[in-house]
């Protein structure tokens, strides 16, 4: 008799004699085992049922649950079209809807659709405790947690990306549904290996930005299935997300600030134009590398940061920022920057809270409590709330700066479209004038979301 069993992430097809050619497997010499990855579980399953060989698998130990949503829940029409459109393409694949649009719903009415047991990953903490009371509430029964100091693995768990990579070779054989929320991070070198070593026939994906600047998300199609469903914000602006507007205000350096920019660009300019540098790639990681010990590469990358950090912070967005918090006084503002320094410059200047990666959990939280209660009206961050956190009270952004990211872009403008009665968003852009922040910004807004 042949045995399909687990071990540590891949699927072992023990006492195989028939045909050599084996789907999805190979001829592991070590332990002289066919072997497979857990990912192909559900395709071995009908291929040796197809060709009637006989077999007892030992592999799964996926759980049937009886799973039903015990609080008053109404699905709006694109969240419903969501869920169908994944069941009719086999409950695998990826839904895509703007923050705010409520993806964690078409999550709870999956689980209850499958009824199998599940395990949820996030790319944080603070989400996974958000998730935990959510299913906890929606289902009234114990989750278990895995990450953030807990090893409590139950037949519904919520996790991170960084612990399911970690332990997912000892439980890839427990759940039958897998949910990645912010499923943009699964295609990382590391994470690309949970949805390997786990078993579950039934994949979910979740995200508001599904494509990836390095075209990395064309992996998802293979581990989770492709994207069965996608709404806007443009679709679901006014119905279903606040109204909104976008101003892009340009502002202009000091002429000591246009002076310092324009030498410590030159010279950077000049000496990647003499070695022949590209701005990408190899050539751009060797220069980062010869920065370290050949003082005219060390020179320039300083002058690199140098000009960065002029057009980033210049004077006059401080300036307009402080018009904007004196207009918005009676709103709900977040503040967005590139970097930690400008956070706390601004956090002291205009005595608001900060918020970034070193910010601790309990002051985090503190802050962000306090944020939705009114306690404060404004908070300043770099990109610690980008994505995964929930203030629907907030109504005005400001980017100072940011990547040439359309994903970070988006991820900003989601912050503030919670829907409710009344509310209309405005997101302010503050680039500087005649630098090179003018390119950063038409490439960080190439979206239907800013047209």
């Amino acid at each position: 008799m042949t045995d399909l069993k687990f071990n540590q992430g891949t699927l072992i097809l023990e006492s195989y004699s028939g045909e050599v050619d084996l789907p999805c497997f190979f001829w592991d010499d070590r332990s002289r085992q066919w072997r497979a990855k857990a990912l192909y579980y559900d395709e071995i399953l009908c291929w040796l049922k197809a060709r009637r060989i006989s077999f007892e698998d030992r592999a799964a130990k996926i759980s049937n649950l009886k799973l039903r949503i015990r609080m008053k829940l109404q699905l709006r029409s694109y969240q419903k079209e969501g869920v169908q459109a994944w069941i009719d393409h086999g409950c695998r694949g990826s839904v895509c809807l703007p923050t705010g649009s409520g993806k964690t719903w078409v999550a709870l009415k999956a689980m209850e659709h499958i009824k199998q047991s599940t395990l949820v990953v996030m790319p944080t903490i603070d989400l996974m405790n958000q998730w935990y009371d959510l299913i906890s509430d929606a289902f009234g029964i114990e989750v278990g947690i895995l990450g953030g100091g807990y090893h409590e693995v139950r037949e519904i768990t919520v996790t991170t990306y960084d612990s399911a990579y970690i332990h997912m070779d000892k439980y890839g054989d427990r759940f039958g549904l897998l949910i990645f929320d912010e499923i943009h991070h699964l295609p990382a070198a590391t994470y690309s290996h949970i949805p390997e070593m786990s078993m579950a026939p039934f994949r979910l994906g979740l995200t508001a930005t599904y494509e990836r600047p390095d075209g990395f998300h064309g992996k998802l199609e293979r581990l989770i299935g492709p994207v069965i469903y996608e709404k806007t914000i443009k679709e679901l602006e006014g119905d279903h997300l606040a109204k909104y507007e976008t101003m892009k205000i340009a502002v202009d350096l000091t002429a000591h600030e246009k002076q310092d920019y324009e030498k410590n660009r030159q010279f950077y300019e000049n000496y990647i134009r003499d070695k022949g540098i590209k701005f990408y790639g190899s050539d751009l990681t060797a220069f980062l590398q010869e920065s370290a010990y050949d003082p005219k590469a060390r020179k320039a990358f300083l002058a690199r940061l140098r000009s960065r950090r002029i057009i980033l912070g210049a004077q006059r967005k401080l300036e307009v920022l402080e018009s904007i918090l004196k207009r918005h006084h009676a709103d709900r503002i977040i503040i967005f920057t590139q970097n930690n320094d400008l956070v706390y410059d601004i956090s002291q200047v205009f005595l608001v809270p900060a918020l970034t990666h070193h910010t601790k959990a309990v002051e985090r939280k503190w802050i962000l409590d306090s944020f939705r209660k009114g306690t404060y009206s404004v908070l300043v961050t770099s990109k610690v709330l980008n994505e995964g956190v929930d203030v629907p009270n907030a109504n005005i952004a400001v980017v100072l700066s940011g990547s040439a990211s359309p994903v970070e872009h988006l991820q900003r403008l989601g912050r503030i479209l919670r829907k409710s009665k009344g509310k209309r968003a405005v997101l302010y852009e503050l680039v500087t004038r005649g630098t090179k922040e003018s390119q950063i910004s038409y490439m960080r807004r190439r979206s239907d979301a800013y047209q």
